[in-house]
C-alpha cells in the first residue's frame, strides 16, 4: 500500500533534512552535502544558509574552502553552488551533459569541438588558476579567425567562456570563491584541486548518485521536481536513474506521485520548526518545482521578483513569513524585516532574537545593531 503524506509532513520532512528544524554538528563538507550543495551565484549568500544550518562559526566555511573539502564550482542547472569536493566529479558530469547539449548547436556553428576544447581548456588550468578572460583568450587563440559571439544565440555573452567550459572540469578557487573577495573569478582544473586519483566519472553511475543525494536532500518529491532541481532536462537519463535506485513511491496532496530514498522516513507534521533566516537565492527555494509544502500564493509574491530574483527570507513555524535585508550606515548596522501579505501574527521577540544572532554573525565591525518592521 502506497504511503500517504500530508503538506504538512512534506514540510517538516523537508526542513528535517535542511537541517532547519535542528541545527547540525557535523563538519562544513557533511552538512552542505547534506543539504544538496549551497547556491552561490554571490560569494556571501552560502554564509547565511550555512548559519540557518549547522552549529559553529561561519569563518568555517572559509577554511573548508581553503582546505579544499568545499568548492565552489558551476554544477546542478548550470548555476554556482558551493558542493563537499568529494561530490563534485559526479555533479560536474551531470551537469557538464546537460551544457554539452545546449551548446552544441552553437559548436557547430563555429566548427568546434566542445569536448576537445574543454579538454585544452582544463589542462590550461591544471597548474595556474585562470580568469575567465585568461581562458576565453586562450580558447580563442586556439581558433584563429573564428567568431564565437556570432556562432552564439543574440544576446549570450562570453561566448567563449560558455563553449570552452560546457564540459564542466573546473573550479572557482580562493580567495575569488569566498566571502571577503571581489576580484575576477579564477578557475582550476577540478580533479587536480580536489585530488581526485580518477578524475573519469561515469554520467550514467555519476548520475544515480547525483538523484540519490537530491532525495536525501529535497525528498519526497515529484520527478519534475528533481529534474527542475539538478537541470536534467532529458526523460531517458533521468528515468535510467530512478530505475537503478528504486525509489520509495509514495502519494502527496492531491494525489501526486512522490518518490524517496528507499530508507527515506516522513516526519510527523506537528514537530516543532523554529524562526529561520535563509540568503538571497537560497537553495531550497529554486531547487523545488512545486513549492506549496514552503510557501503559499503572498509567500511567493513577496519572495519571487519578476525578474528572477529570489529574496532573502525568514521563516516561522516551518513556511516562508517574509523577506529581510541588512542597511549599513557607518558604524550602525540595522536587519530590516517585511512580512509578507496574510501572514497572520508572528512571534516577533523569538524573529528579532534570532534576526540579531544573523546580523552578529554578519557584520562583525558595526557599533550598533537594531532591528526595524517594515
Amino acid at each position: 500500500m502506497t504511503t500517504q503524506v500530508t503538506l504538512e509532513e512534506l514540510n517538516r520532512t523537508t526542513l528535517a533534512r535542511q537541517h532547519l528544524l535542528e541545527r547540525a554538528a557535523g563538519s562544513v563538507a557533511a552538512v552542505v552535502g547534506d543539504v544538496g550543495g549551497l547556491q552561490a551565484q554571490h560569494p556571501e549568500m552560502p554564509f547565511t544558509a550555512l548559519w540557518s544550518r549547522r552549529s559553529g562559526p561561519v569563518t568555517d566555511l572559509s577554511s573548508a574552502l581553503t582546505d579544499r573539502s568545499v568548492v565552489r564550482a558551476t554544477v546542478m542547472r548550470s548555476t554556482l553552488h558551493l558542493v563537499p569536493a568529494t561530490r563534485w566529479a559526479d555533479l560536474d558530469v551531470t551537469s557538464a551533459a546537460e551544457r554539452l547539449a545546449t551548446w552544441r548547436p552553437s559548436a557547430r556553428r563555429a566548427g568546434v569541438d566542445l569536448v576537445e576544447l574543454n579538454a585544452a581548456v582544463r589542462e590550461h588550468c591544471r597548474h595556474v588558476p585562470r580568469t575567465v578572460d585568461e581562458i576565453e583568450a586562450f580558447a580563442a587563440t586556439r581558433h584563429p579567425g573564428v567568431d564565437a559571439s556570432a556562432a552564439v544565440p543574440a544576446g549570450v555573452r562570453r561566448a567563449w567562456w560558455r563553449l570552452a567550459s560546457a564540459g564542466g572540469g573546473l573550479v572557482q578557487v580562493p580567495p575569488t570563491s569566498m566571502h571577503e573577495s571581489r576580484g575576477p573569478a579564477s578557475y582550476a582544473e577540478g580533479s587536480t584541486w580536489c585530488d581526485l586519483t580518477d578524475d573519469s566519472a561515469d554520467v550514467d553511475r555519476a548520475r544515480v548518485h547525483v538523484v540519490v543525494g537530491y532525495l536525501r536532500a529535497f525528498g519526497p518529491a515529484a520527478r519534475a521536481d528533481i529534474a527542475h532541481g539538478l537541470g536534467i532536462r532529458r526523460a531517458t537519463p533521468l528515468e535510467a536513474a530512478l530505475a537503478e535506485i528504486g525509489p520509495r513511491v509514495l502519494r502527496g496532496p492531491g494525489g501526486v506521485e512522490l518518490l524517496d530514498v528507499p530508507d527515506g522516513e516522513v516526519v510527523g507534521a506537528g514537530t516543532p520548526a523554529p524562526v529561520r533566516f535563509l540568503p538571497r537565492w537560497e537553495h531550497l527555494l529554486v531547487a523545488l518545482k512545486d513549492r506549496a509544502r514552503l510557501l503559499d500564493d503572498a509567500g511567493r509574491a513577496a519572495v519571487y521578483r519578476r525578474n528572477g530574483d529570489v529574496l532573502p527570507t525568514w521563516w516561522v513555524g516551518g513556511r516562508v513569513a517574509g523577506t529581510w535585508s541588512v542597511e549599513r550606515a557607518g558604524d550602525r548596522a540595522e536587519l530590516a524585516l517585511s512580512t509578507a501579505d496574510g501572514v497572520g501574527p508572528v512571534p516577533r521577540d523569538e524573529v528579532e532574537a534570532e534576526g540579531r544572532s544573523l546580523l552578529t554573525s554578519l557584520v562583525d565591525d558595526a557599533s550598533e545593531l537594531t532591528v526595524r518592521w517594515g
